[in-house]
Formats: C-alpha cells, sequence, structure tokens
C-alpha cells in the first residue's frame, strides 16, 4: 500500500469528525487510514466508532481503516504510536481539526509518491485578515540554512516510513517541536531527500497547538529550541553558522531583537503586497 493517513486526537470530537469526513470522501480508495485517540472522554470515541461502522459498510471508505483509543504521554508519543503501526509506504500526519482541501487530494498526490523521501504541498490557513495559502519552501532545492528556518508543514508533507523509522521517529520529549527537529535531523544532518509540489493539501486550524501562540506555548517553544541547538548542534557548526553569508547573519541578528524583526518582517509583507515576487512566493492570499 503506497500511504498511511494518520490523525492524532484528543477530547476534540467535532474536529475529528471534520478530519475523518475529509479522508472519507476522497476520490481514491486505497490508502490506509489510522486515527489514535487519546483516551478521549467528549465523545470522540463514539465518532470513531461511527466511521468504523461506516468503513465496513461502505465500500467507498479508505481500503483500511484502524484506531485506538488509551492514554498517551503527549503529542508525538500519538504520532509515533501512528506510525508504528502504519503499513504504508509514505505517511501523512492530518491531526484533529485539519482537513484534506477537497476530494480529489489523494487522487492528485499519488503520482507524485515516488522516488524522494519527503514531498510538501500546500496548506490553506483562514484568519482575521482573510484565506492563504502558505506554500512552505515553494521550491525544491532547499539549502541547510533553509532546513534550519524550520518552515516545514506536517499537515501536509508525505513521508517516506523507512525514513521516519531510521530517523528515530519524533523524540517524545519535546512537547512542541519535534516534527522540526526531526526535518532538521533528516535533511539537514542526513541524506533525506526533498520535494515541493504546488497542490493544496490541507486545510489549517489555527485553534491547535501549531496555531496557538501565548505567552507560554511561545516560552515552551523557545527553551525546546535553546535544548535542541545545545544537545545536537556543534560548536564548529554554531561557529559556521555565525560567519555565514551576510544574509544569514541579518536574519540572525534581527531576530534576536523582537521589535526590529516585526518591524522589518511587517515593512516585507507590505513590500510583497506592493510588488509580488512571481517566483518563489511563499505565502498567497486567495
Amino acid at each position: 500500500m503506497k500511504l498511511s493517513i494518520i490523525t492524532i486526537n484528543r477530547n476534540n470530537a467535532a474536529g475529528l469528525r471534520n478530519t475523518m469526513e475529509s479522508v472519507f470522501s476522497q476520490s481514491y480508495h486505497d490508502f490506509e487510514y489510522i486515527v489514535v485517540d487519546g483516551a478521549s472522554t467528549d465523545g470522540s470515541v463514539d465518532v470513531i466508532k461511527e466511521f468504523a461502522e461506516r468503513a465496513i459498510a461502505d465500500k467507498q471508505s479508505p481500503a483500511a481503516f484502524t484506531w485506538l483509543s488509551e492514554s498517551d504521554t503527549g503529542i508525538y508519543n500519538a504520532m509515533n504510536k501512528g506510525c508504528k503501526m502504519a503499513k504504508g509506504e509514505f505517511t501523512l500526519m492530518l491531526n484533529s481539526a485539519d482537513t484534506l482541501v477537497d476530494a480529489f487530494v489523494i487522487e492528485k498526490m499519488l503520482p507524485e509518491l515516488q522516488t524522494v523521501d519527503m514531498i510538501q504541498g500546500n496548506i490553506i490557513v483562514e484568519n482575521g485578515n482573510g484565506k492563504y495559502r502558505n506554500k512552505s519552501y515553494a521550491q525544491s532545492n532547499i539549502s541547510f540554512f533553509d532546513v534550519l528556518d524550520m518552515q516545514f508543514l506536517h499537515q501536509a508533507i508525505f513521508i517516506r516510513r523507512d525514513i521516519l523509522k531510521q530517523y528515530g521517529y519524533y523524540d517524545e520529549s519535546y512537547k512542541l517541536s519535534s516534527d522540526s527537529y526531526f526535518f532538521i535531523t533528516a535533511l539537514g544532518f542526513g541524506n533525506a531527500t526533498y520535494k515541493y509540489v504546488n497542490i493544496d493539501i490541507a486545510n489549517f486550524d489555527m485553534n491547535g497547538i501549531s496555531g496557538t501562540r501565548n505567552p507560554e506555548m511561545q516560552k515552551i517553544g523557545e527553551d525546546e529550541c535553546t535544548r535542541w541547538f545545545k544537545e545536537h548542534v556543534s560548536n564548529r557548526l554554531m561557529e559556521m553558522y555565525r560567519t555565514a553569508p551576510k544574509k544569514i547573519r541579518l536574519y540572525d541578528t534581527l531576530h534576536s531583537h523582537k521589535l526590529v524583526w516585526y518591524i522589518t518582517m511587517g515593512l516585507i509583507r507590505m513590500a510583497e503586497r506592493l510588488a509580488p515576487s512571481p517566483k518563489n512566493q511563499r505565502i498567497e492570499k486567495i
């Protein structure tokens, strides 16, 4: 089987229903679907059982549907459970409340799941300012410094299952950023291959943990970033980063001063709106 889609959920029955409906509505059905629930108490298990009955009765459902509901130690523990259960050659993490953009996503993506290890598509994000298409890097040729920028979109990246196993799955000691550090390890320090395709994959739920930017979450993310670099990046590599080309040094300097960084990014976004670059434009308003 070519593809396994994995959804993790905890106490988000309404969001889970939307996610599962988008998966069960796909025009192509020869894929595996796995739902890992964290012992929810809000009716999520009833939603899963409803779709399980539908999978038995409906020949248009995913070819294979598996689920479990049990306590876990966090989102990456749940993600790893799903990855280890998967039998597909590639995996896609589509978490509770995120949805596939239409019924033809899998049909369009399957021809792309060939020789590379990771295939990145687009996500659609909607907020108070409108609807946007996020293209991540918007190109297949990414550098080491691009990888360190951690702009990967796990709701729209198809990963070869052997690569997950080779690089040790997701480090469960992190609460928020383990998927980003997996990408750095596999693509930045390892030899995993990457390709971008301009195909819309998922609608991203801004109310999830990745979309929540409260001070507590931000502090956890910053602490995890500091810890990861301290544990995994050598002094020589950090020295190379500090003495990197002028563009990289400027980015690093600006980012270390939050007010300057926010003003700079605001000016950049304004310039992009006034004179958008037709090539490699990462975020488009729809």
